[in-house]
């Protein structure tokens, strides 16, 4: 996981979108997997309702990150951790569940790290 890059935003986020990412951050350092899926939605939802977003980011494009697939498949896998319906094996019915977690961790990051990116570049 590619957390210089992360970082690298961290100036330009609110105190509490800071906070989520400090907690993010020790949730990636210690293999928390479901915590880094649903901290990374967080952090850009926070980024995303910042009043001062449009400082960054032209409206078109915030509309186009808003609704990008990867931002719906995120919200989606966040979504099925906290309102879990069983009963299933497994999250998602997978036998292995942290390394399905752990993928979808790093598809998070990805996101996350995109996301940023495209506000803040």
């Amino acid at each position: 996981m590619n957390k210089n890059v992360l970082s690298n935003h961290t100036y330009f986020l609110n105190f509490h979108a800071k906070v989520l990412f400090d907690e993010y951050n020790i949730a990636l350092k210690n293999k928390m997997w479901a915590s880094v899926i649903i901290l990374s939605l967080t952090i850009i939802d926070n980024v995303l309702t910042d009043e001062r977003i449009l400082d960054y980011i032209d409206g078109l494009d915030l509309n186009e990150l808003k609704r990008s697939k990867d931002l719906q498949w995120l919200r989606k896998r966040r979504n099925k951790i906290l309102h879990y319906e069983g009963p299933i094996e497994g999250f998602y019915g997978s036998s292995d569940s942290v390394k399905v977690l752990k993928l979808d961790a790093e598809r998070a990051e990805k996101i996350l790290n995109i996301g940023l990116r495209k506000i803040f570049n």
